[in-house]
């Protein structure tokens, strides 16, 4: 892509500014996706009133400068307010009242992989390369039919808080993967597990640990202080993945036993059930952890290429059971809002600012490798890219 394609992103002094900015620049890609939205659930006859409900519940578990980053957005959008405020906080609910089978669907995404660097390769693309750090992929699967656009988002450092990159849903505040400017990786597998007799207004959301742990840790210890600060009751179930320059480490956080089990070591993979501790396990979450873990088991050094290999595997598939989803041939509407997809795919190493990604299935997209506080292109800025693949 011509450098004229691309563009950097200057230092703003508050939240409200960054947010502003960033949906500006993705306000195209999320006023489409709420427009649809709001067709489907007018043709459906869908009352939001219950979701909306949910969602204001959520908003107001945020920290301070996250609400005032929504709220800079909400200011922006020239959109159905009510219905942007269910695609932020209550899209998984939404998605399931629109499938027509009342499946929600969230808990049955993503798959992740850690490799340390004991057994992880220098990147072949750059042999001068140094030995790298800790490596970590994510697939992200989402409910929706693709109606949340995904962009590389990009926050530099504000006031004492340190900027990251991510590739995450457009027009949302919440980040599920991401990497700061001190060379922290953090990303998440989400469990269907969290305390029912936890107000929703009192419970931190996945999204919203992932981007505090982004903007206020350097290190794997730090973000592991972050999290012993928090009652476990107040999370929700979910594997953190956490990697720095030296040091990888995989939490399974289950707020219902009120524990965190760690696991440690050269390789180790999680799709969405605990490996150490109980919860549910769903087939589809079995499948893609079985696949994951005989293709770890068959690999001496692991690198870049062979987690984008994992990353694009259609063995149990391509559908709901394989590592890269995509739609099962006999899902046919409205029970596709039900479908869980692969939307994006990124691979991280600790240590590093950068992000290698795919935008939509990786076993057709193009992966592009962007670094925080270099050029990236505008088309993954501002969802344009996602918009073209419908």
């Amino acid at each position: 892509m011509d450098q004229s394609e691309s563009e950097t992103i200057a230092r703003v002094d508050t939240f409200a500014q960054q947010a502003r900015r960033r949906a500006k620049t993705e306000r195209a890609a999320v006023e489409w996706a709420i427009d649809e939205l709001g067709s489907e659930i007018t043709i459906q006859g869908i009352d939001i009133d219950p979701l909306l409900e949910k969602a204001e519940q959520s908003r107001e578990s945020l920290p301070d400068r996250h609400r005032r980053a929504y709220d800079a957005m909400v200011e922006t959008f020239d959109v159905d307010l009510d219905i942007y405020e269910v695609y932020v906080f209550a899209y998984p609910e939404l998605c399931g009242a629109l499938s027509n089978d009342g499946s929600e669907g969230g808990g049955g995404g993503c798959a992740n992989v850690l490799v340390e660097p004991s057994i992880a390769t220098s990147d072949a693309s750059r042999p001068d390369a140094p030995a790298t750090g800790p490596l970590v992929l994510k697939n992200r699967d989402i409910t929706g039919r693709g109606l949340r656009p995904k962009s590389i988002i990009e926050q530099p450092p504000i006031d004492d808080y340190h900027g990251f990159l991510s590739v995450d849903s457009c027009g949302t505040v919440s980040i599920f993967k991401g990497v700061n400017d001190r060379g922290l990786v953090v990303a998440n597998t989400n469990i269907d597990r969290e305390q029912d007799d936890v107000d929703r207004e009192l419970q931190i959301r996945n999204g919203t640990i992932v981007r505090r742990i982004l903007e206020e840790c350097a290190t794997v210890t730090e973000a592991r202080t972050l999290l012993e600060s928090i009652p476990t009751y107040r999370l929700m179930g979910q594997t953190l993945f956490l990697a720095d320059e030296d040091d990888g480490v995989i939490l399974e956080i289950d707020p219902i036993a009120e524990e965190t089990a760690v696991e440690a070591g050269p390789v180790a993979t999680r799709t969405n059930h605990f490996v150490l501790s109980e919860s549910p396990a769903t087939e589809s979450s079995t499948a893609r952890l079985n696949r994951l873990s005989s293709l770890l088991e068959d690999a001496d050094r692991i690198g870049r290429d062979e987690l984008w290999r994992f990353a694009r595997d259609h063995v149990n598939g391509p559908g709901d059971d394989s590592i890269c989803r995509h739609p099962e041939p006999e899902t046919d509407e409205p029970n596709g809002f039900g479908q869980l997809t692969t939307a994006s795919s990124a691979v991280f190493e600790g240590g590093s600012p950068e992000i290698e990604v795919t935008i939509g299935n990786p076993c057709t997209a193009d992966r592009v490798r962007c670094s925080l506080g270099g050029e990236v292109p505008s088309d993954l800025r501002t969802g344009r890219q996602w918009l073209a693949r419908r």
